[in-house]
């Protein structure tokens, strides 16, 4: 997968260089782990506070933070307003077509193809929160103002609205918490890579939901995709070490997940938990710590992102098979990749001979 977070650590000084006793590397973790929880305590206070008087406020607003959060971490305020503001009309437009299969399918499909696009430009993170976020619409429409929701001009108001309040929130934090970030392309020895591995992953992602949406196996199946893309990598197709990291890692955090729900945290014990692990997987992801350390983080915030009302035990265990599922289709994916760039190559030299 690409680096999600696009931030390289500011270089440290030498190992003898101290303040107070204390070397100045740990200083400088010290007090950016103490901003970004600073920094997500102030974006979360009015997202829970709103969630009092406004009945399903806190999940639509989660996917704001979120797209925002990596949106800024990707390539500043502007990639990460951009991410906001797409994802809230891709949102909607998933809840809305939620009883047309083939268009849903049509719009992972071309959100696949868009991610390969960015990647063969090197820009690919600056999207990839697009693909991973925008199923979660289409498995079940976020309940906002009643449970089950009702699908109607205040709900699709209601949507863009929050989606677009709480990044846009998020965003102007992090500015001022952490500063500006900028976009980084990375160096791309062949475009038709990642722009064939793109429109895979599409493909892929528009099967699993036509699976999920139109069978019994009406489920947590986000998690595939998700997984899917977490693990992509689009330029060098494979990286079993970082692979091995998110895998054991996601174990790890459902591991945790399921000791919480032995030992009967109440719902709202676990809501709470989400941001902490949220901060705690940006603070890993910004060290550059090994992958498996920001993945177990990752892994316990989505998972009791949306625990409320679910039978944590439950989840925790489709997520569990379901990463494994997506794990599978990912290797799948960079190794047919690679077959067919090799056949590509040999039909080549044989024409050119």
């Amino acid at each position: 997968m690409e680096d999600p977070g696009g931030i390289k650590s500011a270089s440290l000084p030498a190992p003898e260089a101290q303040v107070g006793g204390v070397p100045e590397g740990r200083r400088k973790h010290v007090m950016l782990g103490l901003k970004l929880l600073a920094g997500l305590l102030i974006i979360a206070a009015p997202v829970y506070l709103a969630d009092h008087f406004i009945p399903g406020f806190f999940g639509v607003a989660f996917f704001g933070v979120l797209a925002a959060t990596f949106g800024w971490m990707s390539g500043g305020p502007k990639v990460g307003a951009g991410v906001v503001v797409s994802l809230s009309i891709l949102g909607l437009a998933s809840i809305l077509l939620r009883e047309h299969t083939v268009l849903l399918a049509l719009i992972l499909l071309g959100l696949g193809a868009l991610y390969g696009y960015a990647a063969s430009r090197g820009v690919g993170k600056a999207v990839l929160q697009l693909p991973i976020l925008t199923p979660y619409f289409m498995m079940a429409p976020p309940a906002l103002f009643n449970y089950p929701p009702t699908i109607d001009v205040q709900y699709a108001v209601g949507i863009v609205v929050i989606v677009n309040l709480a990044g846009g929130w998020a965003l102007l934090v992090l500015h001022l918490a952490l500063g500006t970030r900028h976009l980084k392309p990375m160096v791309v020895p062949d475009r038709r890579v990642p722009l064939l591995y793109g429109t895979l992953m599409g493909v892929i992602s528009a099967v699993v939901m036509t699976l999920g949406t139109s069978t019994e196996l009406k489920s947590h199946w986000v998690w595939v995709t998700l997984t899917l893309y977490v693990l992509a990598d689009p330029v060098q197709l494979l990286t079993w070490k970082r692979m091995w990291g998110r895998v054991m890692g996601s174990f790890a955090g459902f591991g945790v997940v399921f000791l919480l729900a032995i030992a009967g945290v109440p719902d709202a014990a676990l809501q709470l938990m989400a941001p902490v692990a949220l901060w705690l997987c940006l603070y890993f992801l910004v060290l550059k710590r090994p992958y498996w350390q920001y993945a177990l983080f990752l892994t316990v915030a989505v998972v009791l992102m949306n625990s409320k009302g679910i039978s944590t035990l439950l989840l925790n265990g489709e997520r569990f098979g379901f990463t494994i599922i997506g794990a599978v289709f990912s290797v799948l994916a960079a190794y047919l990749v690679k077959f067919v760039m090799k056949r590509w190559a040999k039909d080549r030299a044989s024409y050119e001979n």
